[in-house]
Parts: structure tokens; C-alpha cells; sequence
């Protein structure tokens, strides 16, 4: 009886989680299985980045559309070095204590300027096929996970 307990609490928390790929293995991963990516570029201090994140998690089509696609997050003020695609990409400082990372702004600028949250789908081929600067609604959402599956 408590196996069965403690199982349920397991699978009760691996509902919840997000299907993510590490954005360090996010290259190897296309490399190896090829599908699309899709990345969220976001930020700790950013609410839009945390309602969105929420409204993934709580997401069943999006956990259930992840055998289609890579899901990655990218910290757009992470000071580690990230390699993507063959490229070594750096944290930039603009301030004493803040910055951007290159990788994210390479993804994922519109217009010389980078909003959080934007997502950023890419190919096989590491092309980009699309940058959306904002929140995604559950329509939006649903609608990109569709093509996703196609």
C-alpha cells in the first residue's frame, strides 16, 4: 500500500513538469533525432516569462505534442557560455550587474530589441522559422502545437 502511495505522488509530479531539453543539449539533440526546436527565451525577474511558464505546465496537448518537437528554455541573462550549432556564444554585460547573453539575442531580437518572453521555433537546420515577441495564449499555443504535429 505505501509502493503504490508513493508511486502515485511520482506520477502525480512528473505531470506537472515541463518536456524540456537542456539548451547546452538542445544542438546534439536535433543533431541525433531531427525535429523541430522550440525556445522560450525568458528571464527569472520577467512575469509575463512566469505566467507563461505556468500556463505550459498546466498545458496537457503541449506535455502531450513533445514527441514532435524539442522545448528548451533559454535564461537571456545567464553568464555561461552556451554553444549552439557549432557556435560558442557569451554573456554580454551592459551594466555593473546586468547584461544579455548573445545566444538570446541572436535568436531572438526583432528590430535591434528583444522582448521577454519570445519564443523562437527553429528547423532541423537550425533556420529560424519564426520569433514571436510575448505571451502566447492557450489558442496561439494550441494552434503552433498543431503545426508542430503536422
Amino acid at each position: 500500500m505505501v509502493t503504490l502511495i508513493i508511486t502515485l505522488g511520482m506520477c502525480h509530479g512528473a505531470v506537472g513538469q515541463l518536456p524540456a531539453t537542456s539548451i547546452h543539449a538542445l544542438t546534439d539533440s536535433i543533431r541525433l533525432h531531427p525535429k523541430p526546436g522550440l525556445i522560450l527565451i525568458s528571464t527569472r525577474w520577467c512575469t509575463y516569462c512566469q505566467l507563461q511558464k505556468a500556463q505550459l505546465k498546466k498545458n496537457k496537448d503541449f506535455q502531450a505534442a513533445s514527441p514532435y518537437f524539442y522545448f528548451s528554455e533559454l535564461d537571456a541573462e545567464t553568464p555561461e557560455n552556451i554553444t549552439f550549432n557549432g557556435r560558442t556564444y557569451a554573456f554580454q554585460r551592459t551594466g555593473v550587474s546586468t547584461g544579455i547573453h548573445e545566444l538570446a539575442y541572436a535568436l531572438g531580437n526583432a528590430d535591434n530589441r528583444l522582448a521577454f518572453p519570445t519564443w523562437v521555433l527553429i528547423d532541423e537546420r537550425f533556420n529560424i522559422l519564426l520569433t514571436y515577441p510575448g505571451v502566447l495564449d492557450k489558442k496561439a499555443l494550441t494552434e503552433l502545437i498543431k503545426k508542430l504535429q503536422e
